[in-house]
């Protein structure tokens, strides 16, 4: 079974990995720096294997976090 979840929402990527029994691991990436991140989690990375699938996801959307003035 070919999984293709590029961009797609990762519950509804999940569901569908569940339901096809397949094995998956999955990581969640961020950006570097001082950033604030909120959203869905998408799907960045999917490589799928005869035993299993790799994942990757981050947040749809993010923004640099602002110095706090004292």
């Amino acid at each position: 079974m070919t999984f293709s979840g590029y961009g797609l929402r990762w519950d509804e990527v999940k569901r569908d990995l569940d339901v096809s029994g397949k094995p998956y691991t999955f990581q969640i990436t961020h950006p570097r720096g001082r950033m604030e991140t909120w959203g869905d989690y998408r799907v960045v990375r999917l490589r799928e294997f005869d035993d299993h699938v790799d994942i990757v996801i981050a947040q749809e959307k993010f923004s640099r976090v602002s110095a706090s003035t004292p």
